[in-house]
């Protein structure tokens, strides 16, 4: 990674930008073509262990998979956070959440009932679970919407609590609809 993205990180005497915008693009695009490579190496090891295991891909996505995936955007958040840009990290919490299932979820199921079926509608999605994970993702977004009104916009240590409360009971949830 590191000889194939370009450190744009470069400042002169006075303090401003010695790189290029034309670099800062590559820079991006190579984060980008990086962070897929990652994503499927994740993937394909992770449903290989799962094989080996003996444990559904269900359970796996659900836990190690998005915990995985969440890491980068908890990274990014604490950073602005630190940085007393808590706007900012409470909108890359959303839109990132956002950007997955719009766009990560969006696009490959229009290319592939565009060209992969050739424009027929896609029959053989199985539920398993889907709409259960909708609601609650539904509900726990108004928990959220009703905190922060009551609260005036505010993150109180009781909210991260009372988050990381309702995650573990989802894993319940979501293991339990798997084994039983």
């Amino acid at each position: 990674m590191h000889w194939t993205i370009p450190d744009v990180r470069h400042i002169d005497q006075k303090g401003n930008q010695k790189s290029s915008l034309t670099t800062a693009f590559i820079a991006i695009a190579m984060c980008i073509v990086w962070l897929i490579i990652g994503s499927y190496a994740m993937v394909a090891s992770l449903e290989k262990l799962a094989d080996l295991m003996n444990v559904p891909d269900a359970i796996v996505g659900v836990t190690v998979s998005a915990a995985g995936t969440s890491i980068p955007n908890y990274i990014a958040s604490k950073i602005a956070s630190q940085k007393g840009f808590g706007n900012m990290a409470v909108s890359n919490a959303f839109g990132s959440n956002t950007f997955n299932i719009l766009v990560g979820l969006g696009l490959p199921w229009l290319l592939y009932t565009s060209f992969g079926t050739g424009f027929q509608p896609y029959h053989g999605l199985r539920n398993e679970g889907i709409i259960e994970s909708v609601f609650i993702l539904g509900f726990v977004l108004l928990i959220f919407i009703v905190t922060m009104c009551f609260s005036g916009c505010v993150l109180l240590n009781w909210h991260g609590h009372l988050f990381i409360g309702l995650y573990a009971a989802y894993l319940v949830f979501a293991i339990a609809q798997v084994y039983w």
